[in-house]
């Protein structure tokens, strides 16, 4: 069920489905395994990383695009977290060094208000 795609062995995440015992072996071994919720065996649920309980497909694609928002989301707000302490940081880190003030502290507080 497992298999390698892409470019030099760079592989992309593959999903396997299943419902039945029979595939609780491949639901296992696979990176993402999803089982389905309402059909599905008790073994494939156990098996599986990820249980539909509605047995609807499209469930795993609107999965995917929150995740990815989730993801965006978290990488934007990190790199503003980032952009706006390193301003603040920079002249304290300075002052210990001998340098002279680049920024007042009103300046200071500006940058984090944002």
């Amino acid at each position: 069920a497992y298999q390698k795609y892409g470019y030099d062995g760079i592989g992309d995440i593959c999903a396997m489905t299943g419902d039945g015992v029979n595939d609780a072996p491949a639901l296992k071994q696979a990176e993402v395994g999803v089982a389905m919720g309402i059909r599905g065996t008790e073994v494939a649920k156990d098996a599986a990383d990820i249980v539909l309980q509605d047995d609807d497909f499209t469930s795993i694609i609107n999965g995917i695009e929150q995740g990815r928002l989730c993801s965006c989301n978290l990488r934007k707000s990190i790199m503003y977290t980032l952009c706006s302490k390193v301003p603040q940081f920079a002249p304290t880190l300075a002052m210990v060094f001998g340098v002279p003030e680049a920024l007042t502290i009103a300046q200071v507080l500006l940058i984090d208000i944002g």
